[in-house]
C-alpha cells in the first residue's frame, strides 16, 4: 500500500510526469539528429519490399501479357478478312472500318495497361517512395553539414574575437601561453654542451606543453615530425615565408584553395606521424582555408594565420630510460570546412 501511495504521491507531485516529459523529449531529440539515417533504412526497406512484391507479381504478369498478344492476333485476323472482302467496300465503309480497327488497338493496350499498373502499382509506389525517402535523406545530411559548418565557422570567429579581448587584458604572449596549453615548471630537459656537444639532463624551469591545446589542428613540431626543425630558424625564416607563400597564392588566385593537409606539408610536417589515424588525416582533407572570396567574403578567413609558441614537450627516452622534456615548437593554425566553399 505504501508503495502505490507513494506513487500516488509522486504523480500528484508531477515528479513522474516531468521524468516522462524529460525522457521524451530527450527521445525527440535523438530522433531528430537520427533523421538521416533513420530515413535512409526506411527508403531502402519499401525499395526492398517494392522489389520482392513486383517479383511475386511475375506470373500475373505475364498471364497479362499473352492475353494482350491474343486480343492483337485475333484484331489482326479480323483485318486480313476485311482486306479479302475490300473490293466490295466503299472508301467510306474502308474509313471508318481503319478506325474501328484503330480503336479496338487503344483500347487493348489502355487494358493492358490498367491491368499492369494493377499488378505492379504497389510496387512502384514502394519503389518511388522508398527512392523519395533516399532523396530526402540525402538533402537532410547536405543541410546538416551545411549547418554544422555554419556553426563551426561562426564558432571560430567567437573564439577569435574572444582571445583578442583576453591578449588586451592580460598580454599577447600570456594569453597565447592559455591558449596553447602550456605551464611553467621545473622538469629534466636535454641540453647540449656547447664545447664538447654532449647531451646531459638537466633540472630546468620551463614553458611544458601539457594536453590537447588551442584547435584540433595545434601540433609541435619536433626533430621527428619536421625535415626544417630548430626552433629559431623555422620559426623566423621558414615559417613566415611559407605562410606568405601560401597567402598570396590564395590572393592572387593561382590557388582556390590550400587543403589542411597541403599546408602541413608545405610546412614540412610529417603526416606519418599520426601513424594509420584515418580520422584526422580525412579532417585534414576537408578542412583548410579558401580564397573565393565569392564563396568566403570575410578576407581574414581567406588568409592562413598560425598562432605559434615554443616550449618543451615530454618524450621518454629509451636509453636513459626515463621522460625528459625536449624542446619544440606549437603551431595552430584557423582552418575551416572547406566543403561549399571552394
Amino acid at each position: 500500500m505504501m508503495n502505490i501511495k507513494n506513487w500516488m504521491s509522486s504523480m500528484t507531485n508531477g515528479t513522474m510526469k516531468e521524468k516522462f516529459n524529460g525522457s521524451w523529449q530527450g527521445t525527440c531529440m535523438k530522433i531528430a539528429a537520427s533523421k538521416p539515417e533513420i530515413l535512409l533504412v526506411i527508403g531502402g526497406g519499401m525499395m526492398l519490399f517494392g522489389t520482392i512484391y513486383a517479383c511475386l507479381q511475375t506470373d500475373k504478369a505475364k498471364e497479362a501479357v499473352k492475353k494482350m498478344e491474343e486480343d492483337i492476333k485475333n484484331v489482326e485476323k479480323s483485318v486480313v478478312i476485311e482486306e479479302n472482302e475490300q473490293i466490295k467496300l466503299l472508301p467510306e465503309t474502308k474509313k471508318q472500318l481503319k478506325m474501328e480497327r484503330g480503336k479496338q488497338f487503344t483500347q487493348i493496350y489502355a487494358h493492358f495497361a490498367y491491368e499492369m499498373m494493377k499488378i505492379y502499382g504497389v510496387a512502384a509506389l514502394f519503389w518511388f517512395g522508398g527512392l523519395g525517402m533516399i532523396g530526402k535523406s540525402h538533402f537532410e545530411l547536405r543541410s546538416l553539414s551545411r549547418g554544422l559548418a555554419a556553426d563551426l565557422v561562426a564558432s571560430n570567429n567567437f573564439i577569435a574575437k574572444y582571445r583578442e579581448r583576453v591578449a588586451k587584458a592580460v598580454g599577447e604572449e600570456t594569453e597565447k601561453k592559455i591558449y596553447l596549453g602550456t605551464q611553467e615548471g621545473m622538469v629534466p630537459v636535454i641540453e647540449k654542451d656547447p664545447e664538447t656537444g654532449e647531451e646531459k639532463v638537466v633540472e630546468k624551469k620551463v614553458d611544458v606543453f601539457m594536453a590537447q591545446p588551442g584547435s584540433i589542428f595545434a601540433l609541435n613540431y619536433t626533430p621527428t615530425t619536421s625535415d626544417a626543425f630548430d626552433i629559431r630558424s623555422f620559426a623566423d625564416h621558414y615559417l613566415q615565408a611559407r605562410v606568405d607563400k601560401i597567402n598570396a597564392d590564395l590572393e592572387i588566385g593561382l590557388k582556390r584553395a590550400y587543403s589542411a593537409l597541403d599546408i602541413l606539408r608545405m610546412l614540412s610536417f610529417n603526416e606519418n606521424a599520426w601513424g594509420n589515424n584515418d580520422e584526422m588525416i580525412k579532417k585534414l582533407l576537408n578542412y583548410g582555408i579558401s580564397g573565393n572570396a565569392r564563396k568566403v567574403p570575410d578576407p581574414e578567413m581567406r588568409k592562413l594565420k598560425v598562432t605559434k609558441l615554443e616550449g618543451y614537450e615530454e618524450v621518454f627516452d629509451v636509453e636513459r630510460n626515463m621522460k625528459v622534456y625536449r624542446p619544440c615548437l606549437r603551431l595552430d593554425f584557423n582552418f575551416y570546412p572547406l566543403e561549399g566553399k571552394i
